[in-house]
């Protein structure tokens, strides 16, 4: 069967088994890392105009460069599509649009469902979910919508590492679709969600969480209690608005004791497997611990209830807040309590709008800029939409040309540059085109892409620990970022290995495809379609530009772009297959470049 050609949007997947690189691959690899080392050591990156007048809210990007910077931070990748649109419609009403649009009609629950129809698997499973999240990075039209959930995904971590979840992708899917929806909502509601959902009662262990037991010794799971301080909301250390730690006698006081974990874990008492209507009759233990009478799909994909057989009714201090001894179990009215306690801390707005900053914008942001958006979280009842607008229209996201550019910026992790080759470069998919040629729905087959030395050294929703892939406050030791005070999350999963390995990652797709092989056709699922560039072969230079302006809304910047041109203009030029090597190799210098692996 034929593929069929889809634009810039088109299916998803990842290797089986590790890469074998082609001869061309490996030297398209050795060239691209040699130039990545140049590169780093001059710095990298166009610093831009220094003539660029301040934005006022409502204006348009000037230049592709400056819609590319914008769709950068605020989706999975820019196509031209969305360059044009951004033109058009400027920054304000953009982000107004794509906040407004509700996306796809199709869940992630509904596509890992889907998905079966083409994998043939006998129930949705943690693979049918990283279909889905795949389908709709690269497909749904409402991207900031989908990437502000993913930036969700990695503050609020739930993961199906080490079989955590039990296999089942249900409860990844409507995980994901929880975190889709709060962003219409506020901080303390997604809060509330994130609690209760099954997957993370599962993955910090408060679902079947049990009141403490005098006699036997028993205490309530700690577990969550904990990390929903410590990562869902106000940290480990008191911070001043502007999110800096707040000294006293020149030292960082903790936000929390032990003693608040103790009392917040009774708080995650008495809540389990959701209650079908149906099985009320049922004596209560048997859906708390869903045996085999009180089973039901549903439960996988809905909030938790409350048991108030369970529930602790002693006295319960945390956070300066003290819910009395009770006679009568109310896990509603002490959760309400508790939330609304986290929620409203003085950390939490500047604790969770600088993780916000550092995923979609710059992993140092000014004590200035935190401020700014941690007070619109405190002025708006921490609204994902405001708090999310409040930091792209802010002076420091959209003129990084007037920040110190030695310090601005991010290293893109490894899954938002795949994302990003596959948004701006056409490819075609067999299994998605057999799937619309038989009328169902077309979803994204892919694998793990954990190795880093094959692949990413990263998947989506498979984080290694609660702490995610890396961690907000990460600095590399014995480094210049270290002397400087400064962070750089994303560099805690790269290294020698995953630099080698995403060179050699995308060298290889760009050759051979991707994805499942297709015995009948002999090729990789994925092909990219590269014709498009053939024409510019036998000019390097207008080849390199063309592909930089692709990739990154500008020309490469100094040594890139001279390198490139005369790196290319070396290779055989007699065949197409040699055309076809200069075209891939010019993608594959931009690709492995800081000019595109750092975001500025």
């Amino acid at each position: 069967m034929a593929a069929v050609r889809h634009g810039t949007l088109t299916p998803m997947s990842s290797f089986p088994t590790p890469l074998i690189p082609t001869r061309r691959a490996n030297a398209w690899t050795s060239l691209a890392l040699g130039l990545t080392l140049l590169l780093a050591a001059c710095g990298g990156g166009d610093s831009g105009s220094s003539n660029e007048r301040q934005y006022p809210y409502s204006i348009k990007p000037e230049s592709d460069a400056q819609a590319v910077r914008f769709l950068t931070q605020t989706t999975f990748g820019p196509t031209p599509a969305d360059v044009s649109r951004v033109t058009s419609m400027g920054y304000e009403a953009w982000i107004d649009e794509q906040l407004a649009n509700p996306g796809l009609k199709l869940s992630h629950v509904d596509m890992s469902r889907a998905a079966l129809l083409t994998t043939k698997s006998d129930r949705p499973r943690t693979l049918e979910a990283l279909h889905t999240w795949w389908t709709l990075a690269i497909n749904d039209p409402a991207q900031l919508r989908q990437r502000v959930a993913f930036a969700l995904s990695e503050i609020m971590v739930v993961s199906s590492m080490e079989g955590t979840l039990g296999d089942n992708g249900l409860l990844l899917a409507s995980y994901m679709d929880m975190l889709n929806r709060g962003v219409d909502g506020n901080y303390r509601q997604l809060l509330e969600n994130v609690a209760l959902h099954p997957a993370m009662g599962i993955y910090l262990s408060h679902r079947g969480n049990r009141k403490e037991d005098t006699k036997s010794g028993r205490v309530p799971d700690e577990n969550f209690a904990r990390e929903v301080m410590q990562l869902f909301s106000i940290g480990l250390q008191e911070l001043n608005p502007d999110g800096s730690p707040r000294l006293v006698n020149g030292k960082p006081v903790e936000s929390y004791t032990s003693d608040d974990v103790k009392g917040l874990a009774k708080v995650f008492t008495g809540y389990s497997w959701w209650i079908p209507p149906d099985k009320t009759s049922l004596e209560w233990w048997r859906c708390f611990y869903r045996d085999s009478t009180c089973k039901d799909e549903r439960q996988l994909t809905t909030s938790m209830s409350s048991y108030p057989q369970e529930h602790s009714i002693s006295e319960k201090k945390f956070l300066g807040v003290t819910i009395a001894a009770q006679t009568t179990p109310n896990p509603a009215g002490d959760l309400r309590i508790a939330l609304d306690r986290l929620a409203s801390h003085d950390n939490t707005a500047p604790f969770i709008s600088r993780q916000l900053i550092q995923r979609l914008v710059t992993s140092n942001p000014s004590p200035a800029y935190v401020a700014s958006v941690a007070q619109t979280f405190k002025d708006t009842g921490g609204s994902i939409k405001a708090v999310v607008k409040a930091i792209l229209l802010h002076p420091e996201a959209r003129m990084p040309e007037q920040q110190n550019l030695a310090t601005y910026g991010k290293l893109r992790e490894p899954v938002l540059r795949l994302s990003h080759l596959l948004r701006a470069l056409p490819h075609t998919s067999d299994a998605a085109t057999a799937a619309r040629t038989a009328g169902i729905t077309p979803v994204y087959l892919t694998s793990e892409t954990d190795n880093p030395g094959t692949a990413l050294g990263q998947t989506p929703l498979r984080s290694p620990s609660v702490f995610n892939f890396f961690r907000p406050g990460y600095t590399p030791t014995q480094t210049a970022l270290g002397q400087q005070g400064l962070v750089a999350p994303e560099l805690q999963i790269t290294s020698e290995t995953s630099v080698i390995g995403y060179a050699n990652f995308v060298a290889d797709i760009l050759t051979n495809g991707f994805g499942p092989y297709n015995q009948t056709l002999k090729r990789r699922d994925v092909q990219f379609d590269l014709s498009g560039f053939d024409a510019l072969a036998d000019d390097p230079a207008a080849l390199m530009d063309t592909v930089s302006r692709r990739l990154l809304g500008r020309a490469a910047s100094e040594p890139l772009r001279t390198t490139g041109i005369n790196a290319i203009g070396k290779m055989l030029n007699k065949t197409a297959t040699d055309r076809r090597a200069r075209v891939q190799g010019a993608i594959l210098l931009v690709a492995v470049s800081p000019d595109f692996t750092v975001q500025q």
